[in-house]
């Protein structure tokens, strides 16, 4: 059985140190924070499966900080402790459940031994394992939907691509979100099985819209474990090759941080991806630790906007500000830049008028099956006309 992780977020060490005991002796690897900036470098680096959240926080109540879990898209299920009273507790976990979070309810403080143990031990039976991950491959129960992205600058509003996101049918359960099962993928040896069949199901897609007249690229996401493996690039092609299409048919998407864990490296496979004509997309810019130095060292040939940022643009000054540092710093290099996230035509047209060159988003289009694609793209062109 998998080892799961879980974050304890509460600033009472004995309280703490009983949660680590408790979960340890359940399975779990454990790490503890007490303060709002650990707990947000730990999360951008990491997917916790499960995280125990103190209600009462010095520095944040546990109410604001299940809104910033929201806003990021947070997966892991969330139990919420506290010594405040029934109602409080059951209003935050509800509050919880309408920011799409994924609640574990609430437990009173001093938490009871049994009780705490009893859910522990039924959440990690139901949690996937690598088991269950290889017989999904092998049972071929992934799906690959595409989201439109269309650009900003010559010829606004034209579709011009397309990103593959990969989802887990998963029996008895429904559709898995890929935040929980690329970690396990990582973590178990099968993310580089799982990315060849997200990249053949993209090619053949490719194929599809061709043969119907849409020429379009196909973005898929790289892993940053993926960045370690100095045979990618010629595992790419050869996949590519075997599918007979061309490599500037895909895009491949590196997060900003995974890009930086092993400079040198990651520079011998990104040069050697450019030099066998595969384009590289830098994905969730402005979220990590980049150094501008190193960014302006790889070669990407685009700067992916983080959508955290996109869909704040209307409202938030700091981040029009930060979105229009990224593309003026994308154009000076000569990269390409696209914002995701983008769900108003108001936010459009303001990234239109930034200078951004490419966008995909809600307002655009949904993720959508293979097959679908061109007729979406039919309705979308009597929509184009409102970018130009």
């Amino acid at each position: 059985m998998d080892t799961p992780q879980l974050l304890v977020i509460d600033d009472d060490s004995q309280v703490a140190d009983f949660m680590t005991e408790v979960a340890c002796l359940s399975g779990y690897s454990v790490t503890t924070v007490q303060r709002r900036a650990d707990c947000e470098a730990y999360l951008a680096v990491n997917t916790p499966q499960v995280i125990i959240l103190d209600l009462q926080m010095p520095e944040m109540d546990g109410v604001e900080f299940l809104r910033w879990l929201a806003e990021r898209q947070m997966t892991a299920a969330i139990l919420l402790i506290s010594g405040a009273d029934a109602r409080v507790r059951n209003a935050a976990v509800r509050l919880g459940q309408e920011l799409r979070l994924k609640m574990l309810g609430t437990m009173q403080k001093p938490v009871r031994l049994a009780e705490l143990e009893g859910l522990l031990q039924n959440v990690r039976h139901d949690l996937p394992s690598s088991e269950n991950l290889k017989a999904a491959l092998e049972q071929r129960q992934f799906t690959v939907h595409y989201q439109p992205q269309i650009a900003l600058d010559t010829q606004p509003g034209t579709l011009v691509g397309m990103e593959a996101l990969v989802r887990w049918q998963r029996p008895g359960v429904g559709l898995v979100p890929p935040m929980e099962f690329i970690p396990l993928a990582e973590r178990s040896g099968l993310i580089d099985a799982l990315t060849e069949y997200v990249m053949e199901q993209a090619l053949q897609a490719h194929a599809a819209w061709q043969a119907q007249g849409l020429a379009l690229t196909v973005a898929v996401n790289v892993a940053p474990v993926l960045l370690d493996r100095l045979d990618l690039p010629d595992r790419f092609l050869g996949l590519v090759s075997r599918q007979g299409a061309n490599p500037a048919t895909l895009k491949l998407e590196i997060t900003e941080s995974g890009a930086m864990q092993n400079v040198a490296k990651t520079m011998d496979i990104l040069t050697r991806l450019r030099l066998k004509n595969f384009a590289l997309s830098m994905d969730d810019f402005g979220t990590g630790f980049s150094s501008l130095v190193q960014l302006y060292r790889m070669p990407f040939s685009e700067l992916k906007i983080d959508k955290s940022f996109v869909q704040e643009i209307e409202r938030n000054d700091e981040a029009k500000t930060i979105i229009r540092v990224c593309i003026d710093l994308a154009r000076n290099l000569g990269l390409q830049v696209c914002a995701e996230g983008v769900e108003s035509q108001a936010a459009l047209q303001l990234l239109r008028g930034y200078g951004c060159t490419h966008a995909q988003g809600y307002y655009i289009g949904k993720p959508m099956p293979a097959t679908e694609v061109p007729r979406w793209s039919t309705g979308w062109m009597g929509r184009a006309a409102a970018v130009a």
